[in-house]
């Protein structure tokens, strides 16, 4: 059996990946695998090992070198075992058809979600009513954690300087949307709320945020 979870939603489907492993299961980071590593243990539990669990992390990522033979041993083996596989980004009907009787599970974001970010911008009251539109389908981590990645690609496309690969890699009809929407700031302030950003996870992973994450967020909005 194999399982594929993915989507946009990375945050869930990470949660829902880590929930499926038990004590005995196996877990491998496709990026850096060793094929021979790989097909040792595929071959060892096979054999000897009670859990029948092989849990593989970014198999469709560009960076693994070993893709077609690990395809190829999953397929061989997934009558005796079972593989999960985790994606941090929706994987195409196209490129998920190379693995035999895949289930796979994916894991979307609202669609409001996306109106909210495209409308962050200063002075702009309606982004507090769209997050309160979104908090009411998804998780506030799963907000917040988008928030975060707006801000981050603002930052790129407003200075080349900072500019990342996901940016880059951006269709240009999305390209253009974000610089349209990073003149709403300077550089200064995304920067600035960038820093804030950073600051309210930090804490907020600690245990120590003196408010709760949603009205956080508020606040933040409030701020821009």
């Amino acid at each position: 059996m194999v399982t594929l979870l993915h989507g946009d939603d990375n945050v869930s489907s990470r949660t829902a990946f880590a929930n499926l492993k038990d004590k005995g299961s196996v877990s491998f980071d496709a990026e850096g695998l060793s094929f021979w590593d790989f097909s040792q243990t595929v071959s060892g539990m096979g054999l000897f090992k009670d859990t029948k669990k092989i849990f593989i992390e970014n198999l469709f990522s560009k960076k693994v070198k070993s893709f077609v033979e690990v395809i190829d041993l999953i397929n061989e083996s997934s009558k005796n075992l079972e593989f999960y596989i985790w994606n941090g980004s929706e994987v195409s009907v196209k490129q998920a058809s190379v693995v035999k009787n895949l289930k796979a599970e994916n894991f979307k974001l609202p669609k409001n979600l996306w109106t909210f970010l495209d409308n962050i911008r200063p002075g702009n009251p309606i982004s507090i009513s769209l997050f309160h539109k979104v908090l009411e389908e998804a998780d506030e981590n799963v907000i917040f954690s988008m928030i975060v990645r707006q801000f981050r690609l603002l930052l790129s496309v407003r200075s080349n300087i900072r500019a990342i690969d996901e940016a880059k890699r951006m269709a240009p009809w999305q390209r253009g949307k974000l610089q349209r929407q990073a003149q709403s700031f300077s550089e200064e302030s995304l920067l600035t709320s960038y820093k804030k950003l950073f600051e309210i996870d930090m804490k907020h992973k600690t245990g120590i945020l003196d408010i709760p994450l949603s009205q956080k967020i508020d606040f933040f909005l409030l701020g821009l």
